[in-house]
């Protein structure tokens, strides 16, 4: 019996090291991704890092499992609807997925910082802007004539602050007025009334776990104020790396931008978008349906960029989202 209990012991001293890992000096995010054969992006979403380069000594993390966030639930709902999930607190930049229980698909919408985000499929995606103060703010569910109001806590995500240096050439590129055209023209690329085209986690758009500018970092030109923030995950990879579909979707553009560089978006449906910058080469045409897996373009360095990498980003209903969360699972 002693022995079987000795062993038992030992099993789960195991099972523990597997699923926690407590940093060491001089460890990284990545080198820790790379022992325990995971990701850089899974690592963030498990631990609630927004800034993957500020670890601390003796820090445990999480390394397996899937995140449980703790949710609020409400049951007095207008019919058909029998209860209401939703998160209690969202990080800047992340979604606030409302789930809806109920016997039939619901049609409604819910009004949250201004914006009007549908039901679909028993389901809202509220994006929360990475730049949205800290705090509570009202959600305004409304289906058929009724109404019935939510809070959505927002808490803040630990954001670096990064200065980029630019060669003199492509700082011409910071005119507001070019910038925002092209931002509406991404935005405008993505049909929000699309059927969903996904299932599951999205897979990475290119195979490695160096991440080079992490999403929502602040940040500055040239030393200049900090009037922007980072809208994707930049992978450092060299100029010419492939860049496959994460999921499928069909090719909302494919041309050279100012700032962007050679781009891509895909899009996803229900409003969700993703987006390939900096490209060297494009591989496919607007209008084209892509699968997971499918060649995109490969990396480059062009447009407002200061070395090779690809820039990739996820909007949902045009506002930039976090995609880690999304390689380990879809809301």
């Amino acid at each position: 019996m002693r022995r079987v209990l000795s062993m038992l012991l030992v099993l789960c001293s195991l099972a523990l090291a597997q699923t926690t890992h407590t940093v060491g000096p001089g460890e990284t995010l990545y080198r820790i991704a790379r022992q325990y054969n995971t990701t850089v992006e899974a690592l963030q979403v498990l631990n609630n890092i927004a800034d993957p380069t500020k670890l601390r000594v003796g820090q445990v993390l999480r390394v397996t499992g899937q995140p449980s966030p703790a949710l609020r639930r409400l049951t007095q709902a207008p019919a058909p609807i029998e209860a209401l999930e939703w998160p209690q607190e969202t990080i800047q930049g992340h979604l606030a997925v409302i789930r809806i229980t109920a016997p039939v698909p619901v049609q409604g919408e819910v009004r949250f910082l201004g914006g009007t985000y549908p039901i679909q499929q028993n389901r809202v995606l509220l994006p929360v802007p990475a730049l949205q103060a800290p705090g509570v703010y009202p959600a305004r569910l409304r289906v058929g004539g009724a109404e019935v109001g939510l809070e959505v806590r927002v808490v803040a995500g630990s954001f670096g602050r990064f200065v980029l240096q630019l060669p003199p050439d492509r700082r011409a590129l910071l005119v507001p007025e070019r910038l925002r055209a092209e931002r509406l023209k991404v935005v405008g690329s993505c049909d929000f009334n699309r059927p969903q085209q996904w299932r599951g986690p999205f897979r990475k758009p290119v195979q490695t776990n160096r991440i080079t500018d992490p999403f929502g970092t602040r940040r500055s030109y040239d030393g200049g104020r900090t009037y922007s923030y980072h809208e994707g995950l930049d992978y450092g990879v060299p100029e010419g790396t492939p860049v496959y579909a994460p999921a499928p979707g069909v090719v909302g553009l494919a041309e050279r931008l100012d700032v962007r560089g050679n781009a891509v978006t895909l899009d996803h449906g229900l409003g969700v978008c993703s987006g390939y910058w900096h490209l060297s080469r494009i591989a496919v045409k607007p209008g084209q349906t892509v699968q997971a897996g499918d060649l995109l373009g490969y990396s480059g360095n062009t447009g407002l960029s200061n070395g090779p990498h690809l820039h990739f980003e996820i909007r949902v209903r045009g506002i930039p989202t976090n995609p880690a969360p999304w390689f380990l699972y879809a809301p």
